[in-house]
């Protein structure tokens, strides 16, 4: 492996990071140098340094990279980040140990959402900013944003983009990678200027109107009160926040071609479709289960609570206005599927994703069919894409793979003493990178009790689902000679 592009490239991504600290520490400041400014500014000191010291003592290379050093540039990124970002956290103190400083960084860097945050509004400014930030900076992936940096547009770039970007979404991006980062920053930050000026004409503050749209946008579902969305208790902020949280999980390489060519095909594309159709029925369906339960009593009361909240499991995000964990146990069901289907590939949304459930669909009632009529030649489609029967294994062993870690990683959490509902209901949430679960770690909760083995297992279960499955999994396979 090529060491020395390596450790510049990663080097990069710890300056991105070093820059939002810094920021963080200028949000302190201003609020007075609160509690969090000295851990800020060291933090971001520290971190800029390592990123520093590759590109300057480390020689010359070449701008060549093969899929293996990629993949190893990919994950030190994410990793190296995960790390730096619990300085903050750890030298502030408080309630934050090194594992729950950890715990907070990977969630964050991921955009899992997950806390163990009891109070967060006893957080000084500077720090909740830091928090927000880490979704921003995880939201499409430190990779994604250390490539507009990048010296040139040459292999690197190509190769990166390419890892970055999920397989399955790929074919539906129509540009060359030089303008894939530019499409796909140029939809981020509007989605996050649009929701910020949509949030402050709904009558948030500015330092709450950019938080909570750093979370959103990036389906990460950190807020800056305990009580998440629900603690604006109004129906206006709810439904700004859910249309950008299902517009975040659609293909931002189709939103930029819907809006530039002044078109609506992207709702035309069956993903999008399924997607949305599933959330609409998910809020039927929930909205019905909570009124036939008499968990509430006022039909608009059922609808509001029920829209919020499977669209923000439905993307991901893990906003919450209610504590979903007492809700009826088909509504929960519910959430718990929406947790595993997410929204659409190419996007900042987790989990299975739409185009795999999709795709996998399709590919049953193929088969189906093609048990019938055993002769005809029906291709799995996905848009106006047809997948080979590679691909379409692939996408199948993903899922095997997905779910193999669910169960796994829930085996881990009850073998250190977590119920049933906690323990299953978290590994769902961490590899999909939801954030809330159910039982004692549900929405209104967090996650401070849980122990440090269960902390330790649920940080690599956010990274590898974040990371993707193959991408974490490619790394242990070994060339054959």
């Amino acid at each position: 492996m090529n060491i020395r592009i390596i450790s510049k490239n990663v080097g990069l991504a710890l300056m991105l990071e070093a820059a939002f600290m810094l920021l963080s520490a200028l949000v302190s400041a201003l609020d007075g140098f609160d509690a969090s400014f000295s851990p800020l500014l060291l933090s971001g000191i520290l971190t800029l340094t390592v990123g520093v010291l590759p590109i300057i003592f480390v020689g010359s290379s070449q701008n060549k990279i093969n899929t293996r050093e990629g993949l190893m540039i990919l994950t030190m990124a994410w990793l190296l980040t995960c790390i730096f970002g619990l300085m903050p956290f750890a030298l502030y103190g408080g309630e934050f140990s090194l594992i729950n400083a950890l715990f907070e960084s990977v969630s964050g860097i991921t955009t899992t959402g997950a806390t163990i945050v009891s109070d967060v509004e006893a957080l000084p400014k500077g720090l909740l900013f830091w928090r927000s930030s880490s979704h921003f900076i995880g939201g499409l992936g430190v990779v994604v944003f250390m490539l507009v940096i990048l010296p040139s547009a040459g292999t690197v770039r190509l190769k990166m983009s390419r890892i970055e970007v999920s397989d399955i979404s790929q074919s539906n991006y129509n540009f060359r990678s030089n303008k894939l980062v530019r499409v796909v920053l140029s939809v981020y930050i509007s989605l996050m200027v649009l929701l910020v000026l949509s949030y402050l004409l709904c009558g948030m503050s500015l330092f709450d109107a950019v938080n909570h749209a750093f979370s959103a946008v990036a389906t990460g579902g950190f807020s800056t009160h305990t009580a998440s969305i629900g603690w604006f208790d109004s129906p206006v902020i709810e439904v700004v926040t859910a249309l950008f949280m299902v517009a975040s999980s659609l293909h931002f390489g189709m939103i930029y071609s819907s809006v530039a060519g002044r078109n609506l095909k992207i709702f035309r594309h069956p993903v999008v479709k399924f997607f949305l159709t599933s959330l609409l029925v998910g809020v039927v369906l929930v909205t019905v289960d909570l009124l036939a339960t008499g968990t509430y009593t006022n039909f608009f009361e059922a609808l509001r609570h029920a829209f919020f909240n499977v669209v923000s499991f439905g993307t991901s995000t893990g906003f919450a206005t209610e504590d979903t964990s007492v809700w009826p146990v088909f509504a929960i069901f519910l959430l718990m599927y929406f947790s595993v289907q997410c929204g659409c590939s190419g996007s900042t949304t987790g989990g299975l994703k739409s185009d795999r459930l999709w795709a996998l669909f399709t590919a049953v009632r193929v088969q189906l069919y093609k048990t019938v009529y055993p002769n005809v030649v029906v291709p799995v489609k996905y848009g106006n894409t047809a997948a080979d029967p590679e691909q379409v294994s692939g996408i199948a062993i993903y899922a095997v793979l997905y779910f193999m870690i669910i169960i796994i990683c829930a085996l881990v959490y009850a073998a250190v003493g977590m119920d049933f509902v906690d323990s299953f209901s978290s590994s769902v949430a961490m590899v999909g990178n939801i954030g809330p679960a159910f039982g004692s770690v549900g929405s209104l909760s967090n996650f401070d009790e849980v122990s440090t083995v269960a902390k330790l297992v649920m940080c690599v279960e956010m990274i590898v689902g974040r990371l993707g499955l193959f991408t974490a999994l490619t790394l242990l396979i070994r060339k054959r000679v």
